[in-house]
């Protein structure tokens, strides 16, 4: 198996219509002459992004230039016709239909309740939908072959691409369906966060190691109280989020969990015939961690397209599976006997269970953070520890599917350069070789008190699950591991389970998660957040004097540095019931605690 890079190309905003036929041809010919010239000089491309406005007015006639556009894309591109994934602009509806239902939608439309009233198929979302009937007609039958699944809603649709050993899911997703046009549309947009909530699910189902989303609109266009739930979900969710609209190109990323979104604004393929109309060309390449991002212009002197911009971008596979400090530590060994000093130092570098990285000092080296290292200047060893820590991104795509032994034989040859190094440093710094043993020695630590199978791959399930909000498959998820005869992975299956249910809408859910709660372990185990979390399940079920003994247990228990965190949780129950005698015992509480310390 092989992990090669991935290209695709974002195209946007190409406004079909019969009036500008000519000019058009002109410039889509010059961007499919370019496309081809990259094709020729070896810059194969995967698959494509259309990020809507496809059409102008969203008239049937403009579809048919559109087929022609994308037939002629299509053979330059060497891209078959079912990998290219479009979904509708505001310039693919036909706004001469239901004019009516739009205005009242438009009205009406002012929470989640309401949008998810009509996201559930009925007349009236089929009714508001047909303002998009030309360019839906157009998405079915031109793209006969392409494998989507929809949302029941049917705004939404996944699809799953496996290029060689990297399993990508798309996300498609409609923003335009409340569309009208222009500056009318600044936050009046709604995608609607159960649209969101479907899509994303069926592509978790895919469990893919890169997801990918699009929208024509960017998210700040969106009504603001569907923005925020909107925005948060993807951003966590996905690698990539694609959008157009814009008509000017822009990157921006955002972190979530160590996983970095990063959205990309295209801008318009056709506006005229002369503007600098542009598309982009994204290359993932996983082995050296980038993603890089091309934008290609249009010269309207010449009639050419020419690269104008390439910026580059960090990137970790989201991890579905993994092995342990202990297994990846043998076979580090195996595979290279020179590693055995640091085996399971580097090991536990790798799977995230450790984060001092050496980093150059003013006297010698110290140990930090990966992101520390990066922030520094380019040096040898910083080039070499970033080749090591890529080497994470093989390890996650393929394991289970590949010997950890081949997996070290085809992609490893950095983890190997990078030990060379930490050795040649131990033999000119006696004193950093005794510290580096150290670490070692807390990893083998580690790695002796690893609990099976759970936190090697549900563990990260269960914590992407948890991030993402879905309670219902975390609960399943949990409640299969509470038997385990593996102490620690049965306690923290139990923890999961009472979060899940805390978050449950049932009365008895939320009694079970309160047990569940109250049966961890007491002792120096317990983690602050369990006590945390009883405590503000107690208020919410408005059982406000157990909640008052959780918060101030909790501030007697736990560290010094937790004392304002269970002060804010008793703050809410000051505010609930006007007790500012409890808010009296919470500053005791803290005092005496202060004397202790």
């Amino acid at each position: 198996m092989v992990m090669r890079s991935i290209c695709w190309l974002h195209i946007s905003d190409i406004h079909m219509r019969a009036s500008d036929a000519w000019s058009q041809d002109v410039v889509l010919t010059a961007m499919c002459d370019h496309i081809a010239q990259q094709r020729a000089e070896d810059c194969a491309v995967d698959f494509i992004l259309a990020t809507g406005d496809l059409a102008s007015s969203g008239k049937a006639d403009e579809y048919v230039l559109a087929a022609k556009f994308f037939d002629a894309l299509s053979t330059a591109s060497g891209v078959p016709k079912e990998r290219i994934f479009c979904i509708p602009g505001n310039h693919d509806i036909d706004r001469e239909r239901q004019n009516l239902c739009f205005l009242g939608a438009r009205t009406s439309l002012r929470d989640q309740n309401r949008i998810d009233a009509l996201l559930t198929s009925g007349e009236d979302l089929k009714t508001l939908l047909k303002r998009q009937e030309n360019y839906r007609n157009f998405q079915s039958l031109y793209f006969t072959g392409q494998d989507r699944t929809w949302t029941d809603d049917g705004l939404g649709y996944v699809s799953c691409l496996t290029i060689d050993d990297v399993r990508l899911a798309i996300v498609g997703l409609d923003s335009a369906w409340l569309a009208e046009g222009g500056v009318a549309d600044h936050g009046k947009l709604l995608m609607g966060e159960r649209q969101a909530i479907n899509a994303l699910k069926l592509a978790s189902a895919l469990d893919p190691h890169i997801m990918i989303g699009m929208a024509h609109h960017p998210f700040h266009l969106l009504q603001d109280f569907d923005r925020r739930p909107v925005q948060s979900r993807l951003e966590r969710a996905c690698h990539f989020f694609h959008c157009g609209h814009l008509h000017e190109p822009e990157a921006r990323t955002a972190e979530f969990s160590g996983r970095v979104c990063l959205t990309l604004a295209a801008g318009a393929s056709f506006e005229t015939r002369q503007s600098h109309n542009r598309y982009s060309l994204v290359t993932l390449d996983l082995l050296r961690a980038l993603r890089t991002v091309k934008t290609v212009q249009y010269n309207p002197g010449n009639g050419a397209f020419l690269c104008a911009a390439s910026e580059e971008y960090r990137i970790e596979v989201t991890p579905s599976d993994t092995c342990s400090v202990g297994e990846l530590a043998q076979t580090m060994k195996a595979c290279r006997a020179a590693l055995s000093p640091w085996a399971h130092y580097l090991s536990a570098l790798m799977l995230d269970q450790k984060a001092e990285i050496l980093i150059p000092a003013q006297n010698g080296h110290t140990f930090g953070s990966f992101a520390v290292l990066q922030a520094q200047p380019d040096t040898d060893l910083k080039r070499k520890t970033t080749d090591f820590m890529n080497f994470r991104n093989a390890l996650r795509v393929l394991y289970r599917r590949v010997p950890l032994s081949d997996i070290f034989a085809r992609h490893g040859e950095a983890v190997g350069r990078y030990g060379t190094t930490l050795e040649e440093l131990c033999n000119a710094q006696p004193t950093l070789k005794a510290r580096l043993a150290e670490q070692e020695n807390d990893a083998q630590m580690l790695a002796a008190a690893e609990p099976s199978e759970f936190f090697s791959h549900t563990g990260a399930l269960l914590a992407e699950l948890a991030a993402a909000q879905d309670w219902g498959p975390m609960r399943e998820q949990a409640r299969r591991h509470l038997d385990s005869p593996d102490l620690p992975v049965a306690i923290q299956a139990k923890r999961m389970l009472a979060l899940g249910l805390a978050h449950s809408d049932e009365a008895a859910d939320k009694q079970a998660a309160i047990e569940l709660y109250r049966s961890l372990p007491q002792d120096a185990s317990a983690e602050i957040s369990d006590a945390g979390n009883l405590a503000t399940l107690l208020i919410d079920v408005g059982r406000m004097d157990e909640a008052k003994a959780a918060v101030l247990g909790g501030i007697g228990k736990f560290p010094a540095k937790a004392v304002d965190y269970f002060f804010e949780i008793g703050q809410k129950i000051v505010e609930a019931t006007g007790d500012r005698t409890f808010r009296k015992q919470m500053e005791a509480a803290i005092a005496e605690r202060g004397k202790r310390d």
